[in-house]
């Protein structure tokens, strides 16, 4: 009843479809059409704007900050502002969820803005095999990282991830200077980041969460190429999330996104 619920709420992906030799038994496919109507591609333009864009929420606050000063609109004082500022900027410091237990993230994950995001992208999404026993522990390696780590996407949604992994939910690791910059720090936290640190990592293992990690890092970014047909990854060299998953007893479950590369233009 649950599942029907979810698609009768929610009707941007499609049901899943099981998928026929030479696929693994019990693989299954998962559609996000992109959506034609006009409420449609609004919610999923401002979906994938807020999704994937959210490195440039710092400048955008910045204009905020300018159009609520006695410059523009006059709407607050600069002291008011300037004790905002100083305060938020303590805080990034002082305070530090993603060294312990981060901060609730399955009511945006876990929802419909992902699968909206999906469906800007027109993405079908498959999982070979059965789906994983709810009460195993698993560390997800996704690749490649890309530029903005679209691929992040796949890994929520209500049509997506509750569709294919039911009753598995995971957090991602991140490098820790994403925590100290504004806006990023938010978006991150909401999306269930922890610091990608081992201690931390295992910490939130022992708390019977399980992970989902890019290993490929910023090499990886580095390496995308909008113009090559030829993906390339950084594996060789990145065992770590293989050590903590023999030592913590985490079934490792690879996945790729395939075009990812060419979703933006690098320079």
């Amino acid at each position: 009843a649950a599942f029907v619920l979810h698609f009768a709420m929610w009707p941007v992906a499609t049901a899943p479809t099981s998928l026929p030799e030479p696929a693994p038994a019990g693989s299954v496919e998962v559609r996000c059409p992109r959506q034609a109507s006009f409420p449609g591609n609004c919610l999923q333009v401002l979906c994938e704007l807020l999704f994937t864009s959210y490195f440039f929420f710092w400048p955008v606050g910045t204009v905020v900050w300018l159009a609520l000063s006695p410059w523009a609109l006059g709407a607050c004082s600069w002291r008011a502002l300037w004790s905002f500022s100083a305060l938020y900027t303590i805080q990034l410091f002082a305070y530090k969820p993603h060294l312990g237990k981060g901060w609730p993230f399955h009511w945006l994950l876990y929802g419909p803005l992902v699968d909206y995001v999906l469906s800007y992208h027109n993405a079908t999404i498959i999982r070979e095999g059965p789906a994983p026993d709810p009460k195993g522990k698993y560390l997800f390696a996704m690749y490649p990282h890309g530029v903005y780590g679209v691929c992040r996407a796949f890994s929520g949604g209500v049509g997506c991830w509750r569709t294919l992994f039911p009753g598995i939910s995971a957090r991602w690791g991140s490098f820790g200077a994403a925590f100290f910059l504004p806006g990023i720090r938010e978006m991150s936290l909401f999306s269930g980041c922890l610091d990608a640190s081992k201690p931390i990592l295992e910490r939130a293992i022992s708390r019977g969460e399980n992970l989902i990690l890019l290993p490929g890092g910023i090499d990886e970014m580095n390496l995308t190429d909008g113009e090559s047909k030829e993906t390339q990854l950084v594996m060789t060299d990145r065992k770590g999330f293989v050590k903590i998953s023999i030592e913590n007893g985490l079934d490792i479950i690879p996945g790729f996104c395939f075009g990812e590369k060419w979703i933006h233009h690098t320079f």
